[in-house]
């Protein structure tokens, strides 16, 4: 074959292999898009998925939380409001000492009783939360752990205040009143201190005992420490939760978030 056969031959393969090399290529692109789609759809499913299940759990909680205050408040507050009337009427019917002193001690023990279910049932109830508001829902909690579980509570508020969403301080008490029941529980702790920081973007809630702290890479492992649902309402928020502790040596808590989004899956 002459050489005016060859070249033209030649150069027309090259531009075949390098046709069928560019379509190769554009189909293996194609196909690696469609298949990061998928990949990036699959995830959103499961990313909506475990939203959907994690936001129903807390709702149920809060619903859960809810009714339990409404009970305490309509019906054994109630209940025991009038063994506390009974009690009155049977002190003037008592005509003896120790019987009249035993009675006021007993008064005094309802009177306790409906005082800390009224505490509670304000706690429990989440609206109770949404209308005063995180500072003030904190400082009540506090000042009835202090004079009821008889340990030094504090709270120290840095920076102005930025309001957040109802919705959003509801979650960030919630998670403040499991670090308080974890520490009444477990931590046999004299002191519980409580650190808000409020910045242009950033807000910081800070939680830090005297106690005998814990392995925290056993964390999860913790029965009944409610750990979990700390960190399942920080994720809620779109906040990041933080423990630090160790054996003897006490333990802290930090939740940080952006108090100026929204910041509730949806």
């Amino acid at each position: 074959m002459s050489n005016q056969y060859v070249i033209p031959l030649f150069v027309a393969g090259s531009l075949l292999l390098t046709l069928f090399a560019f379509f190769l290529i554009a189909y293996l692109l194609v196909q690696k898009n469609k298949q990061n789609q998928y990949q990036l759809e699959k995830s959103q499913m499961i990313f909506d998925h475990e939203n959907n299940i994690l936001r129903t759990k807390i709702e149920e909680q809060e619903n859960t939380m809810d009714q339990i205050s409404k009970e305490l408040h309509d019906n054994i507050k109630s209940v025991l409001g009038f063994a506390q009337m009974s009690m009155y009427n049977i002190a003037r019917l008592a005509t003896d000492k120790e019987q009249g002193l035993l009675i006021d001690k007993t008064n005094k023990i309802i009177g306790d009783v409906i005082e800390n279910l009224h505490n509670i049932s304000h706690s429990l109830n989440s609206n109770f939360v949404r209308n005063i508001g995180l500072i003030d829902s904190v400082e009540k909690e506090i000042e009835h752990v202090r004079l009821s579980k008889k340990l030094d509570c504090s709270l120290e508020v840095t920076g102005d205040p930025i309001p957040m969403s109802p919705e959003k301080e509801v979650h960030i008490f919630r998670i403040a009143q499991e670090a308080i029941q974890n520490c009444i529980k477990h931590a046999n702790a004299t002191t519980l201190n409580f650190t808000f920081t409020y910045g242009a973007d950033f807000f910081m809630m800070k939680i830090s005992d005297n106690g005998k702290g814990f392995d925290k890479n056993k964390v999860y492992a913790m029965n009944g420490l409610g750990f979990l649902n700390m960190f399942q309402r920080a994720r809620y928020v779109h906040g990041a939760l933080e423990v630090q502790s160790a054996p003897s040596e006490g333990s802290t808590i930090m939740l940080t978030l952006n108090p100026n989004t929204n910041g509730i899956n949806n």
